[in-house]
């Protein structure tokens, strides 16, 4: 037992030990909460407890099966017997368990996302419902957010009505409708396998079951409690209610999935919530960070201090780091020069051995933003991996508009014509596609040419009318596509087809984020090749494309150990994650907090006025305040060194928009450039004389400079720029200013002494 605790901090040490009553661990990024867990567990396991009384409760299968190999690690067989799991996989067992006894057919079947969405579909049909304007997914997203809040679909389509909202009122006729179906084909999905089980628990006539779950878990340990929703903490209230011992560890300040339906303010409200009768809730917290150097910390812990509902946490490491040397903010001109930046510096720190490629990590706010990064690494010859996602070109809604690309220059491509000839949904579905292919074959002709020949067949009128719907559509796309640039094809083209209006349609907010933003950022390479490369005709630029992801290039990135390669993820991907050096890009208003987050705080934000297509705001937007957490949470994962970057102008949707660094920049360099001053105080000590001045020499990087006005500096960066020359200089007084060279009349101090009095 000695052995064990000698192994925790002092803060560690008194979660561990508390074992009796309700506690909450508020544990800072990088502080060892998951160890907290483990060890207490393994604590318990010691003391005699036995362990079919405890369970641990977690998100992911993943952290689950780590949890339960660590507590194996520590305390050997004993740890066994202990129910680690995720809540859908409790729930599911104890439904299993007691279908007997709840007049539940044990054969049940768990259908998980997309076999729900196949339902809600078939029940759109079922109701005559328009498919074409009810959005499946949000639809599939509002049954779950309701059965997040116990709102089963009764109760739903009463408050449809009170609420006088159509929309709604569609909903709950679909609710209502898929729950007969669940239930008609002995099926639960994963809202209803804990919904069903607080049901149980909740139902007097089953309170023997109550009793003996509640009796059972004398011990209940909950990870990740920031992400929790109500049902889940409805949940753990009816199982903690007979011991009242539960611990739950969790980060306010790494809460980023309130668009998922999370709700960080149940770890903060957790005193209130679970203060039993003569019982309070006993709070810790984790501060002392193994993770990252204390300058890194420093500026997260600056960051994040701005956010007002949070519980304070100043983060603390005995790892030490000088500010200058761990923390570099940079600015580009564009994001082309970001990115190219971003991989020079890597060669170089892998030349200089400063560290493995697989220890950098470069994070950007969305998806899109991906595809720069991924071209400049492949013309650089750095191998990269997408963490979380895939590779730009290899994304369903990329692939459908080049597919669109390669039809009008080339309508006998099978493969393209396939892909979209009933995207978005046209009334051509697979049977008609197999009959035609069928014919095609019969006769050694193509799909394109029987779809031609339509009239010959023997398909319905219905059939061959959405036939030539699309015939004359490709006739006005291939008219077009000779007087119009890629980019300006490539919107005209989402526009007519119907594409663009289908992912907003169709798609619930972050996907519908991810997917527009990743189709404009096509455009934006269309018109960046247009610019820079002198591409016109969409022939040059499916050209220019096929050369950047032909199978060979492909291969060459991947080949050897898939694991020493840069690793490029989004800042949701990047969370649990730690690199020794994090590229933190793409710093902008507009991009990190992201439009909508800034849209939701002003309730306007004009944003590409009659260039790109508003989503629809909607409750689950992401909040400036969850996206300075965002930020933060990229801050924290780098161990050694970080670098926060942004860009003067970047092309969105093929228009080149001039861009505001981020506030969340802002807030750190106020801190920073104070830090900076300290770390250079030689500032105070330089005596200069007369002789020491100069006005006609050429100034460098590093050196130091007079100003009349401002007095005493460092020379930080030197921008040669087209109207005239800028020069960066910190200042005595610990501020950074941007000069004009021409007119900032600097004089340079050639010699000084720097170890004598300040006169």
């Amino acid at each position: 037992m000695k052995d064990l605790l000698s192994k925790l901090n002092e803060q560690q040490l008194a979660a561990v030990k508390y074992i009796e009553g309700p506690i909450v661990i508020f544990a800072g990024a990088g502080s060892g909460k998951t160890r907290v867990i483990t060890y207490r567990i393994a604590y318990l396991l010691n003391l005699g407890v036995d362990p079919y009384s405890i369970i641990a409760v977690t998100f992911t299968n993943k952290a689950a099966e780590e949890m339960k190999t660590r507590i194996c690690d520590l305390v050997g067989q004993k740890a066994e017997n202990v129910l680690i799991s995720t809540f859908h996989s409790f729930c599911a067992k104890f439904l299993y368990q007691e279908a007997k006894n709840i007049n539940l057919n044990k054969n049940f079947l768990i259908y998980d996302e997309s076999d729900s969405k196949k339902v809600i579909k078939d029940c759109i049909k079922e109701l005559s419902l328009d498919e074409q304007r009810i959005p499946l997914s949000y639809i599939y997203e509002e049954i779950s957010r309701a059965k997040d809040n116990i709102i089963d679909a009764e109760s739903y389509r009463i408050n449809s009505l009170i609420s006088q909202n159509p929309f709604k009122e569609t909903v709950a006729e679909i609710y209502l409708k898929y729950q007969q179906k669940l239930k008609s084909y002995n099926a639960l999905d994963f809202g209803d396998l804990i919904m069903k089980t607080i049901e149980i628990l909740k139902d007097p006539q089953f309170a023997r079951i109550k009793e003996k779950y509640s009796e059972r878990f004398k011990f209940i340990h909950v990870d990740e409690y920031q992400d929790v929703n109500f049902a889940q903490v409805v949940l753990l209230k009816l199982l903690s209610s007979k011991h009242k011992n539960i611990c739950v560890v969790g980060d306010d300040d790494q809460a980023i999935y309130s668009w998922r339906g999370s709700d960080m303010n149940y770890l903060l409200n957790f005193k209130k919530d679970f203060s039993f009768e003569n019982i309070e809730v006993k709070e810790f917290k984790l501060e002392k960070n193994y993770r990252s150097k204390q300058s890194i910390l420093d500026i997260g812990n600056i960051l994040i201090s701005k956010n007002k509902n949070r519980v304070s946490k100043i983060l603390f490491s005995e790892i030490k780091g000088k500010i200058e040397d761990d923390i570099k903010i940079l600015r580009f001109q564009n994001e082309y020069e970001e990115a190219k930046f971003v991989a020079k510096e890597i060669r170089s720190l892998i030349k200089e051995k400063k560290t493995d490629i697989i220890n950098f990590a470069v994070f950007y706010r969305t998806n899109a933003q991906s595809r720069v990064f991924e071209d400049v690494f492949r013309e650089e010859d750095i191998t990269y991996k997408i963490v979380g996602s895939l590779s730009f070109y290899d994304r369903s809604e990329i692939k459908d508009i080049l597919a669109y690309l390669r039809i009008i220059i080339n309508p006998e491509d099978n493969i393209s014509l396939k892909r979209i000839i009933n995207t978005p949904s046209r009334g051509i579905g697979d049977t008609t596609i197999l009959y035609l292919e069928t014919l095609a074959k019969e006769k050694k002709t193509s799909l394109w040419q029987q779809l031609v020949e339509i009239d010959n067949t023997e398909l319905s009128l219905k059939t061959k009318n959405a036939v030539w719907k699309f015939l004359t559509l490709y006739d006005i796309l291939k008219r077009e596509k000779e007087m119009l640039y890629p980019s300006e094809f490539i919107e005209f083209l989402l526009d007519k087809t119907g594409y663009l209006k289908m992912l907003e349609e169709n798609l619930y907010f972050e996907n519908k984020i991810d997917k527009i933003e990743n189709v404009k950022e096509l455009i934006s390479l269309a018109k960046n090749y247009e610019i820079q490369q002198n591409i016109t005709t969409l022939e040059e630029f499916l050209t220019k494309i096929s050369l950047t992801t032909n199978i060979e290039t492909e291969k060459k990135y991947y080949k050897g150990n898939k694991e020493n390669i840069v690793s490029l993820m989004t800042l949701h991907s990047a969370k649990g994650l730690e690199f020794d050096v994090v590229f933190l890009t793409g710093l902008e208003e507009g991009v990190l907090p992201t439009r909508w987050a800034i849209k939701k705080e002003n309730n306007f934000y004009r944003f590409l006025e009659n260039k790109i297509t508003e989503i629809n705001y909607n409750e689950n937007i992401c909040s400036i305040e969850e996206e300075r957490r965002l930020c933060y949470v990229g801050i924290t994962r780098a161990k050694k060194t970080i670098y926060l970057t942004y860009s003067e102008e970047r092309n969105v949707c093929g228009v080149k928009m001039r861009m505001l660094a981020s506030r969340f920049l802002n807030e750190i360099l106020e801190y920073y450039n104070k830090k900076l001053f300290k770390e250079n105080s030689e500032l105070k000590n330089i005596v200069f004389k007369t002789e020491d001045i100069s006005q006609n020499e050429e100034f460098k990087v590093g050196e130091y400079v007079l100003h009349e006005k401002f007095g005493i500096g460092k020379i930080k960066e030197i921008y040669k720029e087209p109207t005239s020359d800028k020069i960066e200089v910190i200042f005595y007084d610990g501020k950074i200013r941007k000069l004009d060279l021409e007119y900032a009349n600097l004089k340079k101090i050639k010699g000084y002494n720097k170890n004598a009095k300040n006169n």
